[in-house]
């Protein structure tokens, strides 16, 4: 009888740690805002969130996505919970896209496609992670209002 593999989770925290360097060593140097490197080395942020890492708009106002009408989605952020082609006017799969694009959009896919006006309205429904909604109301204190 096979035995189950043991996880090596000394391997996961070198691996956790290393990345942690990079991130501290980006800060440093300019290439990642330093209100997401604090966020990514605070305990508790997710593998997912630390290893992929997330962008944020510089200014709420450059939020220029539509109201209405249907958007191309970028292909990195297709998959089963957000279609290639998304009707912002829909509920569920509007809060879906923005949601994705916080999480995993660039800042100029996010100024593209989200709307300031209509990310106000939905912030209240909680569309990201704690990490990266915290980097998004320290920027923007009036999502914090809505």
């Amino acid at each position: 009888m096979a035995s189950t593999p043991r996880p090596d989770f000394a391997r996961v925290a070198r691996l956790r740690g290393a990345e942690q360097g990079v991130i501290d060593e980006a800060a440093r140097q300019g290439l990642i805002p330093e209100d997401i490197a604090h966020a990514l080395a605070a305990p508790g942020v997710s593998d997912f969130l630390l290893f992929q890492r997330f962008e944020v708009v510089a200014d709420l106002d450059a939020l220029a996505g539509p109201r209405s009408g249907v958007v191309d989605v970028p292909r990195h952020l297709v998959d089963g919970d957000v279609p290639a082609l998304v009707d912002v006017a829909d509920a569920a799969l509007g809060a879906a896209l923005y949601r994705r694009l916080l999480i995993g959009g660039t800042a100029t896919e996010q100024a593209a496609l989200i709307n300031r006006d209509v990310l106000l309205r939905l912030w209240p429904r909680r569309l990201a992670p704690h990490t990266v909604a915290q980097v998004w109301e320290r920027r923007f204190p009036e999502l914090t209002a809505a």
